[in-house]
């Protein structure tokens, strides 16, 4: 298990590519639990709304990230890496999320967090856009401006997505 968070880590912090883990189903399990819990947690602590929303909002987001990936991958001709690819997502999105969780906390628990908070949740989200980007550029065989380009890509289409599901389901985006 070890080995595996320490593989999963190398590629979140850019070191290794996709390649460099299993493309299986167990691994696949292994990377998607604890995505999943996190992702769940993450989106308690930030939907002023029941925990019944959670499920379509976290179900959307991995949709999104399957979609996504597999039409990258497919329009760059390596559509056999895509469970590679998955497992590294899920995987590195475990990480940075579950490492995010006390700055969502402290962000979400203050009316105005302060400057050095901000700061590390820009850190944050620089490294997330950073590690996906490291992602898709292995995965394709690109240059990292194409991965990065791909990750920012994908960022904006989530939130774009995100605010209209929160406003399909009725969901406030900030607490009143």
């Amino acid at each position: 298990m070890a080995a595996i968070f320490q593989g999963v880590l190398m590629v979140s912090l850019g070191l290794r590519g996709p390649d460099s883990l299993p493309g299986s189903r167990e691994m696949l399990v292994l990377c998607l639990v604890p995505w999943a819990a996190v992702t769940s947690i993450g989106y308690l602590m930030l939907l002023p709304a029941p925990a019944l929303f959670v499920l379509p909002v976290a179900a959307f987001e991995l949709l999104l990230l399957l979609g996504y990936s597999r039409f990258v991958l497919w329009m760059a001709g390596k559509p056999e890496r895509w469970p590679q690819t998955l497992v590294s997502l899920l995987g590195v999105q475990a990480i940075i999320n579950a490492l995010n969780l006390p700055l969502v906390y402290v962000v979400t628990s203050q009316e105005q967090p302060g400057l050095l908070i901000q700061a590390a949740e820009y850190g944050f989200l620089a490294w997330w856009l950073l590690a996906m980007g490291n992602i898709f550029a292995r995965a394709m065989d690109r240059g990292i401006w194409a991965g990065l380009l791909l990750s920012v890509a994908h960022f904006f289409l989530y939130m774009i997505l995100y605010v209209a599901l929160t406003q399909l389901f009725g969901i406030p985006l900030e607490a009143s």
